[in-house]
């Protein structure tokens, strides 16, 4: 089920019946059924956790219940081998108090050796340590969660040794590395990670193959310690939940091993990312690797004069992290907290109001595009370190940029991220869209997974350096992937500034229109000095009239494209001395029922998804497979942020209350938590129905609500049908029904909700087995009460799969079925 078709701004949503279809829908308060929806039993995921870090020893059971908090974060001592009596006892105090317990683990030790994996004296004295203590408390009731420490990044050991056997390892031998990199090395003793940089000052970005080993090397470096220490957990507790400590980098997100469960970035807003909306949430989707782990994000505790504090932000931050997927928060820490009592207070009523809104559903996100995410490109810096990539000097912002700007998602959810491992086990058919920025490296076995992916119908939009370590050069055409881009040569790149215009027509883009211009943030003359995340210092010497913002700056290539492929958008056109064209913008190249796309520049760093035309192309690709989107005036929708999958979803108010409109791909079933409105006219290009539901919720301010698709089909045989489902457990179902045309309120004043004035509309109506249990063959009762006196009751029997279905004739009314006899 996908909404392929409803495309971001398209107002025929429901062809022959927009009005109706689309008309403002008023939904009553339906508190009554959220705990019908929290009552959903779902033990795959653990948590959720909430807890402030620092928060531990005698008495802090007592008051972390007295802030709100359902877990204790016990971080252990150097020398808490020797004191687990203690521990045990704090353990104890923790769970009498209800709460759940996290222990933390000093992984890293005192120093006192190089933290690396190959170092035997860290290793063995790491697992002695680690046995100590996992063995000494494994057996202690109350352990909901191991944790390994933080911040591994600022101490870990890197040494040329290691750079040259991991080189060895990747290449075979020297006469490998020579091969790969193009020298003529003697002995292994000349190879440096300075003299491996250095190879690569002349290519684009001063960045090769020798370059990327560099960053490779350090990132399995920090997998290799990470491993090191879960393997030795696991050793000795296989089971219990096992989480990483503090993660402050988003580089480092992407070398988790997978024998973690939980992975716990801490991306402060105030000195990473500048990001006080959000708390950059980025780093949830970015830690959920597409769903392989799950995540506890750390927040920064506002204070006073903090902005965020003043507004509230803590609370905002909390239900953005549960919108992305989170399984809980961890709040940065005791110390802010305690700072002066109106802190403490306001403190617990923002964490009161977010858990009150239940941001940590059972049911993660499945967002419908996905970001391949490789950490090369350096970006902002925290701590003198570069936050996205491991290249230190690699200034193109491609990935940062595109992150940071999707990070409140778009009419059509959010965005997963995937590391080319991750490609293997992933599902990638339910993803619309694959984005990838700045993608240098991509061997043959992800190649494959690829091309196989846009062959089944999917989309892939690459830009500049696209499998450069395997092509060896940055030219697009010599790329793995050249032929499914629709490349057939390029032209020598230079640095160059510019946006681009539409000038041909695609008909899987139907928002792309003819002379749609794309603007961006790159000045040309403007000075850049960043201090903080994203705050910039403008200067610009030039005359006002020429303050235009242009989508690309940096190295570009023109391509000739092949036959198959044609310039969707375009910068400008040269030709060769034969007379063929060669483009600088972006392609599209058929494949069957897929798409690849290409921009011979860096796509994301200047094209901010606010640009019109980047909402056309974008919204499209990611419109292709989705199963909902907000009907909002832009792309963004940023007033309001929304999640789920097709059958659950979750929504934020960011701005003011009011009714939200979804268009969901619903299979005609109604949902918990929302006003259904089904139309028989809306149908597919072959005449059968979409099954689509028009969902209105209403949304209070600064508020999450959450809604699930149950069992209970609804088709109207004309017209259109309205559905508020009050009721669906395992004894009685109760909806109330609307047939064409009915408005839902009080008709009189100070009468009851129900739907009226619509039109006798005749109903089919399915339920099938599940919460609401369904014998094949079983007898149950159908009552049916329009406005204050008329009822009817009927039977419906069960058929042979255990599905009850039957007709019903109303203009508006309330719906129950319960089982014969009960």
């Amino acid at each position: 089920m996908t909404i392929r078709e409803r495309i971001p701004g398209d107002s025929s949503v429901a062809p022959g019946s927009a009005t109706t279809f689309l008309r403002t829908l008023i939904l009553v308060g339906l508190l009554s059924v959220a705990s019908a929806i929290a009552a959903r039993a779902d033990d795959a995921r653990p948590g959720p956790f909430v807890f402030v870090y620092g928060l531990q020893g005698p008495g802090a059971a007592e008051t972390a219940r007295s802030l709100g908090c359902n877990t204790i974060y016990f971080d252990l001592p150097r020398d808490a081998p020797m004191h687990l009596g203690e521990i045990r006892d704090s353990i104890s105090e923790a769970r009498e108090q209800g709460l759940q317990v996290i222990v933390g683990l000093r992984t890293k030790l005192d120093g006192s050796f190089p933290i690396t994996a190959s170092d035997e004296e860290y290793a063995g004295s790491c697992r002695e340590w680690i046995a100590s203590v996992v063995s000494g408390l494994a057996g202690t009731e109350g352990i909901d969660a191991w944790a390994t420490d933080h911040y591994l990044e600022r101490d870990i050991t890197h040494s040329e040794d290691e750079f040259r056997a991991f080189l060895l390892d990747r290449h075979g031998s020297l006469e490998g590395i020579n091969e790969a990199w193009g020298t003529e090395y003697r002995h292994l003793g000349e190879i440096t990670r300075s003299r491996a940089r250095a190879l690569d000052e002349n290519e684009t970005y001063g960045v090769g193959r020798a370059t990327v080993d560099v960053a490779e090397y350090e990132r399995r470096a920090f997998h290799d310690v990470m491993a090191l220490w879960a393997d030795e957990v696991r050793r000795h507790d296989p089971d219990t939940t096992l989480m990483t400590g503090r993660i402050s980098l988003y580089r480092s997100l992407t070398a988790i091993p997978t024998t973690y469960d939980v992975v716990q970035p801490f991306m402060p807003p105030d000195i990473l990312e500048r990001d006080l909306a959000t708390h950059n949430v980025q780093a949830v989707q970015i830690g959920r690797r597409g769903g392989r782990f799950e995540v506890i994000p750390w927040l920064s505790v506002p204070v006073p004069p903090s902005e965020a504090y003043a507004q509230f932000g803590l609370s905002r931050w909390i239900m953005e992290a549960g919108l992305r997927g989170a399984i809980g928060v961890g709040l940065m820490d005791a110390d802010r907290v305690g700072y002066s009592a109106a802190v403490r207070r306001n403190i617990v009523e923002q964490l009161s109001d977010a858990l009150a809104a239940r941001p940590f559903e059972p049911t993660p996100p499945e967002p419908c595009a996905a970001v391949l995410y490789e950490p090369y490109a350096g970006g902002h810096h925290f701590h003198g370190t570069p936050a996205w990539g491991y290249v230190e000097d690699f200034p193109s912002t491609d990935l940062a940029e595109l992150a940071f700007n999707y990070r409140t998602g778009t009419v059509l959810g959010g965005l997963d991220y995937l590391c080319l491992e991750d490609l293997e086990d992933a599902d990638l058919d339910r993803y619309s869209a694959i984005l990838a920025p700045i993608c240098l490296s991509v061997p043959p076995q992800q190649q494959e997974i690829l091309r196989r992916y846009v062959e089944r119908g999917g989309a892939l939009f690459a830009d500049l350096g696209f499998g450069v370590y395997e092509a060896r050069y940055w030219n697009p055409a010599m790329g793995p992937m050249s032929a499914l881009l629709g490349i057939a040569a390029a032209i020598e790149p230079a640095h160059r500034y510019g946006g681009f215009v539409v000038g041909e027509l695609h008909p899987d883009f139907p928002s792309v229109q003819p002379g749609m211009e794309a603007s961006g943030t790159f000045v040309p003359g403007q000075g850049e000095n960043v201090s903080m995340g994203n705050i910039r210092r403008h200067s610009f010497l030039g005359a006002a009239t020429e303050m235009q913002g242009y989508a690309f700056q940096g190295p570009s290539w023109y391509v000739n494209l092949l036959a198959s492929a044609i310039p969707l958008a375009t910068q400008n056109v040269r030709h060769d001395d034969e007379q063929r064209p060669y483009f600088l913008g972006v392609s599209v190249h058929q494949i069957g029922p897929g798409l690849a796309l290409f921009a011979p520049f860096p796509a994301w760093s200047h094209w901010p998804p606010s640009d019109n035309l980047h909402a056309a192309i974008h919204g499209d690709l990611l419109a292709r497979r989705a199963s909902y989107r907000v009907i909002a005036p832009t792309f963004l929708g940023s007033e309001i942020g929304v999640s789920g999958s097709p059958d659950h979803l979750s929504l934020l108010s960011r701005g003011a209350s009011g009714t939200v409109q979804i268009l969901a791909a619903a299979d005609h079933r109604a949902w918990l938590g929302a006003e259904a409105t089904f139309s028989a006219s809306s149908r597919e290009p072959d005449g059968r129905r979409t099954g689509d539901a028009l969902l209105a919720v209403n949304l209070p301010r600064g508020g999450m609500v959450h809604c699930r698709a149950v069992p209970l089909r609804i088709r109207p045989a004309s017209g259109t049908a309205h559905a508020i489902v009050t009721e669906f457990g395992s004894g009685r179902i109760a909806f109330e029904l609307g047939g064409t045309g009915a408005s839902w309120g009080a008709e009189r004043r100070d009468g009851p909700l129900r739907f009226y004035g619509g039109l006798a509309t005749r109903i089919r109506i399915s339920v099938e087995d599940g919460a609401y249990a369904i014998e094949p063959g079983s007898e149950h009762v159908v009552s049916v009460r329009e406005g204050r006196e008329s009822l009817s009751v009927t039977r419906a029997i069960a058929d042979h799969r255990g599905v009850l279905d039957f007709w019903l004739t109303v203009a508006g009314g309330t719906v129950t079925i319960t089982p014969a006899g009960g």
